[in-house]
């Protein structure tokens, strides 16, 4: 049965938490699904297409590009979110949930720092301190590591989660200021496709041999629900929310996140990790509130 569009503010923020929760089960599924990241990424692609498929026939969102060069754009605008969702699981896969989904939630800084080569404006004061700040708590999470040079888990799920948000800015950035009239649904839909293709090569077949019902079961749970349904649910609720109300409810994630994992897979975060944490997201709300 089709999404019916919210009529109302409470029903958008209704979807809104529940697409949070969907998207909060990601560290979940990365850690509970025996596959390599990539491999996971490739067939979560696979089966999320369908559902946006769905999504996108009951709300007559087109799927057609005609613009080749555009259609092309795209294509490459969905290898950059494979390889996001890739790093992204591959930090928490080495590290633990919470270290990779800290570290992604600098994207917001990173989006504010990279913005001014799209719009050809200068970074304010504002930006550096924040940017700063974000460093700091980076700095803060990683410490116990840092002597250990760079075989320390919690660095290299931190670096692998600070490039994954890298990745999901450039990716956003362009979306936003070279594809805005092309439906938010239509680009999903093309770079999922792109994903399923593209990463076709690097599915580990062997391990997808191995999987057993309940990992197959987790695997399309992550496509229809952590994927599919979880999008789904974000872009309907902006269509009666504010951008910045989205935003704020956005960076509750990393405390769902972190606490799923606490209670279900009895994943703790360290002290250090909280602390740095804490900084990363204060930032991501502070610039919600600024910027929108």
């Amino acid at each position: 049965m089709a999404l019916s569009t919210p009529g109302q503010p409470a029903q958008g923020i209704l979807l809104l938490y529940l697409g949070l929760t969907l998207l909060s089960l990601n560290g979940l599924f990365a850690k509970l699904i025996p596959l390599d990241a990539f491999s996971m990424t490739q067939m979560r692609s696979v089966i999320a297409i369908g559902g946006f498929f769905l999504f996108c026939r009951a709300y007559k969102v087109p799927l057609r590009v005609s613009n080749a060069r555009h259609l092309a754009g795209i294509y490459v605008l969905g290898l950059v979110m494979g390889v996001h969702w890739g790093t992204f699981f591959h930090a928490m896969q080495i590290s633990t949930v919470a270290v990779g989904i800290l570290a992604l939630f600098s994207y917001p800084m990173i989006t504010i720092l990279l913005e001014p080569l799209f719009t050809h404006r200068r970074l304010e004061i504002r930006d550096l301190i924040s940017g700063i700040l974000v460093m700091f708590g980076l700095l803060i999470m990683v410490w116990q590591d840092l002597g250990l040079g760079l075989s320390g888990n919690i660095l290299q799920g931190a670096a692998w989660g600070v490039l994954s948000a890298l990745l999901f800015s450039l990716r956003n950035l362009c979306q936003k200021y070279f594809f805005a009239a092309i439906p938010s649904g239509t680009l999903m839909f093309h770079q999922l496709v792109a994903i399923a293709l593209l990463f076709l090569p690097f599915v580990n077949l062997s391990a997808t041999r191995s999987l057993n019902g309940q990992d197959w079961l987790l695997l399309v749970m992550l496509g229809l629900l952590g994927t599919a349904a979880a999008h789904t649910l974000y872009t309907v609720s902006l269509k009666v929310l504010a951008a910045k109300t989205v935003s704020l409810v956005g960076c509750m994630q990393p405390v769902v996140s972190i606490l799923l994992a606490w209670v279900i897979i009895q994943e703790a975060p360290s002290l250090a990790v909280v602390i740095g944490g804490s900084i990363i997201l204060l930032v991501a709300i502070a610039e919600s509130v600024i910027r929108y």
